[in-house]
């Protein structure tokens, strides 16, 4: 769990042996929600108020953030796309550095309270809000340019790419329904073996559960609100520390924590391929880690996203992936074998994963 200092040292630790782990990364006190841990380990202050009505907020003092913030919003998501360019030319740093102010104003808006953080995930996940003002007006030069940027990025969001499958014709699809495995088979693409022989991470018909309800799981990403098109670009640009922080300061509402569960499950895919291409991987898998810790330790979410969002399938096939990515030929016993040995590891998650 994560506690802020204000509740740990409000609680009863009497006789308990602890260490404490100070987190520069943001972060939600899991203090008071009965789904992370026991009422009786609750501070005081959260003891007391368990049950408590909490008064509403005025309408009238919020309208006004109700107007502006989407279009402040939308700017900030403009300007990311704007600082898009191949990986090969950008300078990340550049373009986050001249952001940080915004971003620094979403950050202390989380901090005014849970009245706040309500509005700010009505923004965030406005479907109808996203629809009419983020997408490119033919009208609008600078619009048009930077919504072709985003499509262009999020084109090859997918482990499977739009160039890998047009390579590969029909027999690459992500699907392979009615063929061997099933309408759950999936296909991943690797590497041909220099020496003409197998393949190294060759084209394997991946057999998903029965019971998952996207097989696209691994294609390309389609956005259809602020907060998944902004997570989108926080993966893009590796995790930076002041966007995992607001959207770490967030998590106290709990229509933000499932809303934005389910886009890290969403985006698990991309985060995985991002995350192995990088130049900062130790640092980009400390950050991630810092938001699924959060995520994962609710008992019921971490369940709802397990049986309505395929999180076992994605996870396990997303490791197959990252591990048929790194195969090298066994000089030892063979390329037969050492398949089998990738194969029994396969399994055994699959095995896992219905426990």
């Amino acid at each position: 769990m994560s506690l802020c200092a204000e509740c740990f040292n409000n609680g009863e630790h009497t006789g308990h042996d602890f260490n404490m782990f100070r987190s520069q990364a943001g972060g939600a006190c899991d203090c008071g929600d009965s789904n992370v841990m026991r009422d009786s380990g609750f501070c005081r202050r959260h003891r007391l108020r368990t049950g408590e009505n909490v008064p509403s907020i005025p309408r009238d003092l919020l309208l006004m953030s109700e107007m502006v913030l989407p279009r402040f919003i939308l700017c900030i998501i403009q300007y990311l796309r704007d600082g898009y360019v191949e990986p090969a030319e950008r300078d990340l740093q550049k373009v986050l550095q001249q952001l940080e102010p915004q971003i620094t104003f979403l950050e202390e808006l989380t901090k005014m309270g849970g009245a706040m953080r309500t509005v700010l995930t009505k923004i965030l996940t406005n479907q109808q809000t996203y629809k009419e003002l983020s997408m490119g007006q033919e009208e609008n030069v600078y619009a048009k340019k930077n919504y072709d940027k985003y499509l262009s990025a999020l084109k090859n969001s997918g482990l499977v790419s739009v160039e890998e499958k047009s390579q590969g014709g029909a027999a690459a699809a992500d699907v392979a329904v009615g063929a061997e495995g099933g309408a759950g088979a999936m296909v991943l693409l690797g590497e041909e073996d220099q020496d003409g022989g197998q393949f190294v991470g060759q084209r394997k018909r991946v057999k998903l559960s029965s019971s998952t309800k996207d097989p696209y799981i691994i294609d390309s990403l389609k956005h259809k609100c602020f907060l998944e098109e902004l997570l989108f670009w926080t993966i893009k640009f590796e995790f930076p520390q002041k966007m995992v922080t607001f959207l770490l300061n967030m998590l106290p509402d709990q229509d933000y924590k499932i809303t934005f569960t389910k886009t890290f499950v969403q985006h698990y895919a991309f985060i995985m391929k991002t995350l192995m291409k990088s130049h900062e991987s130790d640092t980009m898998s400390n950050r991630i880690v810092h938001i699924s810790v959060q995520l994962f330790s609710n008992e019921e979410l971490a369940r709802h996203m397990t049986e309505e969002c395929q999180l076992l399938d994605i996870m396990v096939t997303v490791l197959l992936y990252m591990m048929e990515s790194c195969l090298i030929k066994s000089e030892l016993q063979g390329n037969l074998s050492f398949c089998l040995v990738l194969q029994f590891l396969f399994h055994s998650l699959c095995e896992f994963g219905r426990i």
